[in-house]
């Protein structure tokens, strides 16, 4: 998320251009770590299941999936989720 300069180089940016940036910066360190998160947890559900589709994973949520429907599914899932993301800290 931070761009060092090298030994002895100066920066062109003032100390007003550093913030505007932070948020663009911010959001593009949390893609790229929700990627690589979500990369190894496909990896570890293509381990235990190598015949998975995931494929099917990435055209998004169901369309006739309730609000109600996809609150509970993600009610039963949040636990295992949390053991996932304990295993890869």
């Amino acid at each position: 998320m931070v761009d060092l300069l090298e030994e002895g180089a100066l920066g062109t940016k003032t100390l007003v251009e550093h913030p505007e940036e932070a948020p663009q910066k911010i959001i593009s360190y949390l893609s790229e770590n929700t990627k690589a998160y979500v990369a190894h947890v496909l990896t570890l559900v293509k381990s235990y299941w190598p015949q998975a589709k995931l494929a099917l994973l990435a055209s998004g949520i169901a369309v006739d999936c309730s609000e109600d429907d996809f609150t509970r599914y993600r009610d039963e899932v949040e636990p295992l989720a949390t053991e996932i993301i304990d295993c890869l800290e």
